[in-house]
């Protein structure tokens, strides 16, 4: 099928050391069940409870839920209405200052940050790429893709239902096909260039070299991992929502490094340069926790009440910490003055 480019524009462990090496994911997976007898993965965010009450910044409506938060600088981009929208803003302090929006494919996946800056939207058939000024483009005729993300060296990768990383030149040609894992939900690319990718089915974590044909190694993350981002130059953090921990890898090549646990249900995740910490969601308590990696534990810095059913979460460049409720609740922004270290 040819390749369509359209563009548009914008308006102006024994389990907690379970992340075993695999070789066979889905053998091990279902081994991993028959022994402990808990269903391990499909990992989904926890109903809230239905009363919230945030604290402190300022809490703005959003038209609709918010699926996705994506931070390029400190502009903000709100994935809205079921994922078939992008609202842009400039956020100062706790101001949230609309720029414009984005139109989406209504299969839209969820929107990323690209190493360059760029956002990136899978969807049915292909990748809509959105600028921080907000002119899209969109490159079809891919087939389904299910997650994306863009090299160091410019390369674009998608990911496919099956469990395939495809690597592709810039213009979406497809030039090799990474195999091995069961499903790609997210793919990371960290500052040294080193690429991760996550299936959340089996919660299985793998390192992907774009010049292989196997993903590898593959690590299994936590009990059911939720979500994945990015943190420092060579580190991705993950939620692992049924065990209730925050898991820590190193990349190039993957290893775990910390799992300590955290509040109910952990969903959204985001690094903070300006304090050097990281954040993550509680969908089970309706709370966002700030933790303090250096000493090797994880020590929680900040627990902070925000919007019912926390799904998204993003820090801006200049540190203002920013939560999106999927039920309505509006975007919760905040500028919060970390506590002494909490064990």
């Amino acid at each position: 099928m040819p390749l369509r480019v359209h563009r548009r524009s914008a308006l102006p462990a024994a389990l907690l050391a379970v992340v075993v090496g695999l070789a066979g994911c889905s053998s091990a997976t279902s081994q991993l069940e028959d022994y402990t007898g808990i269903e391990q993965g499909n990992a989904r965010p926890a109903e809230s409870p239905q009363v919230s009450d945030p604290e402190g910044g300022e809490v703005i409506p959003a038209p609709g839920s918010v699926t996705s938060l994506v931070a390029t600088g400190d502009r903000v981009m709100a994935q809205v209405d079921g994922g078939s929208a992008l609202e842009i803003a400039r956020v100062e302090g706790t101001r949230w200052i609309p720029e414009g929006s984005v139109e989406l494919p209504a299969d839209a996946g969820t929107a990323t940050a690209g190493y360059d800056g760029t956002v990136l939207v899978p969807y049915g058939d292909g990748v809509v790429m959105v600028t921080s000024a907000g002119d899209a483009r969109e490159i079809s005729g891919l087939g389904p893709v299910t997650a994306a993300a863009v090299t160091d060296d410019g390369h674009l990768l998608t990911g496919t239902p099956d469990g395939e990383v495809v690597v592709r030149d810039g213009e979406g040609n497809e030039q090799h096909r990474v195999t091995g894992l069961t499903s790609v939900d997210r793919i990371t690319v960290a500052r040294d260039g080193s690429v991760t990718a996550f299936s959340r089915p089996d919660t299985v974590i793998a390192s992907i070299d774009p010049d292989e044909d196997g993903a590898g190694p593959l690590l299994r993350a936590g009990k059911g991992a939720g979500m994945l981002d990015g943190y420092g130059d060579r580190t991705v953090v993950a939620s692992d929502t049924v065990g209730d921990t925050l898991l820590i890898y190193s990349t190039s090549p993957i290893r775990l490094h910390q799992q300590f646990p955290v509040a109910d249900a952990p969903w959204a995740v985001a690094g903070d340069a300006t304090r050097d910490v990281v954040w993550v969601t509680s969908t089970g308590t309706n709370t966002v926790q700030a933790y303090d990696l250096g000493d090797g534990t994880g020590i929680r810095r900040a627990d902070i009440a925000t919007v019912r059913q926390p799904d998204s979460l993003v820090v801006t460049e200049s540190g203002t910490v920013v939560v999106g409720s999927s039920d309505g609740a509006g975007i919760h922004l905040m500028r919060p003055t970390l506590s002494g270290p909490s064990s």
